[in-house]
């Protein structure tokens, strides 16, 4: 007979506290592979439905966002701000435009330059490309309690700060010139 509790030794069924620890751990983060796998494709579908590549999009939801908050852009910030040359951000450009989703005119500050202005999108179109959080997803969360939710933010603060530091020490494309 021994004097330990039941509930003190390592079930062989269960394993130890730190195996479980470790199981839920791995359970976690595939959930959360799976889902980014589902929202890459989800953005994808958006990308087709809307007859934009991913660049567009993130060209459209800069342009957007520094319009909400009265700020001109110029074709070399925008540039500057995808990664890209001058020669691509005139593809680009030239390409939105013919699609309407943005027009080109005379800067203000300066009669030699353009500024990049985006057209008022149709609310789908501003959803997808700035995007917005859609009704079927604030449908899920809306069921957290506040408990609940307060754990997913803190947890998926803490994940993105491991994250930032996973090979922080090698340098970014643009500080190694």
């Amino acid at each position: 007979m021994t004097t330990e509790r039941p509930d003190s030794a390592p079930h062989y069924w269960y394993g130890s506290d730190s195996e479980a620890a470790r199981q839920r751990g791995v359970a976690v983060l595939e959930a959360m592979r799976t889902f980014r796998s589902a929202e890459t494709a989800m953005r994808r579908r958006s990308e087709v439905s809307m007859g934009m590549g991913e660049n567009d999009l993130a060209a459209m939801r800069y342009l957007l966002r520094a319009h909400e908050q009265g700020k001109a852009v110029g074709p070399k910030e925008l540039a500057q701000y995808l990664g890209i040359t001058s020669a691509s951000i005139t593809v680009l450009l030239d390409r939105l435009e013919k699609q309407g989703h943005l027009h080109r005119e005379p800067s203000p500050f300066d009669r030699r330059a353009l500024i990049v202005v985006p057209t008022v999108p149709t609310d789908e179109v501003k959803a997808a490309t700035l995007g917005d959080v859609r009704r079927e997803l604030l449908e899920v969360v809306e069921r957290l309690t506040p408990e609940e939710a307060s754990v997913v933010i803190g947890f998926l603060a803490e994940l993105r700060d491991a994250v930032d530091q996973i090979d922080s020490h090698i340098a970014e494309p643009d500080d190694r010139r």
